[in-house]
């Protein structure tokens, strides 16, 4: 896993102007020039697909009322769909609400039997208010993509801050993408860089945390095999 320094200094031999000897800091027009594309590059990879290395789990203890106090971490780019149980009641929390159903929920004009969260202001709503003590959990996408070389294993930050920093994202795919921000920059002809640089991206976005497997045999009998459907909560055969 290169770092920075490591990152830029790769690029500019492929584009063919001299390495740098720091990034972070440096008052070299070229260098900040590539701080700033290294930045860009990692932002925009963040948002083209939900990697498994910035997927994080956030679990809170519910309080009676409207406003889940800490619901929305700090790093918090985008929910992952479908994710947000009340593990207390085993039940799935509908949402995110639109604006204009939420009002009609505040207005009274109708009664949700269930749980369903809006997020609003950074600030994570849930209607009806929840039971104290009920245990929540979603999985969301983060905004950290890199950190300092001595990382835990998850990102921390949203943006390079040293020439040590590593980032969570491919080596060579950010040095592409360096590559062909430059050039595009410069006004030179990228299409082919741009290009490699999108071949790359689809491969790791395709292989990334794996695939599930798609059973398509058939039972003992000889019939195809259907799992069995069963609704949310909890129950029991008496």
């Amino acid at each position: 896993m290169a770092n920075l320094l490591e990152l830029v200094q790769d690029a500019c031999d492929a584009i063919g102007i001299p390495r740098p000897n720091a990034v972070i800091g440096s008052t070299d027009p070229q260098a900040r020039q590539l701080l700033r594309l290294a930045n860009a590059d990692g932002l925009a990879l963040s948002r083209r697909h939900d990697w498994q290395a910035l997927i994080v789990e956030k679990t809170i203890t519910a309080t009676a009322t409207e406003e889940q106090t800490g619901g929305i971490p700090v790093d918090f780019d985008r929910m992952i769909p479908g994710s947000f149980w009340n593990r207390s009641q085993d039940r799935q929390v509908a949402g995110p609400l639109s604006p204009q159903r939420w009002q009609m929920l505040k207005s009274g004009l109708i009664i949700m039997p269930y749980d369903c969260f809006r997020i609003r202001g950074s600030d994570l709503l849930m209607n009806p208010v929840p039971t104290a003590g009920d245990s929540l959990a979603y999985e969301y996408i983060s905004k950290y993509w890199c950190g300092g070389a001595d990382h835990d294993g998850s990102p921390t930050q949203a943006a390079w801050a040293s020439d040590t920093d590593v980032s969570f994202f491919d080596d060579e795919l950010h040095i592409l993408g360096m590559i062909w921000r430059y050039k595009r920059s410069r006004g030179l002809e990228y299409s082919e860089e741009f290009a490699d640089y999108e071949t790359r991206l689809a491969s790791l976005a395709g292989h990334d945390g794996g695939q599930a497997s798609l059973d398509m045999g058939l039972g003992d009998d000889g019939s195809a095999v259907v799992e069995p459907s069963v609704i949310d909560g909890n129950w029991s055969i008496t």
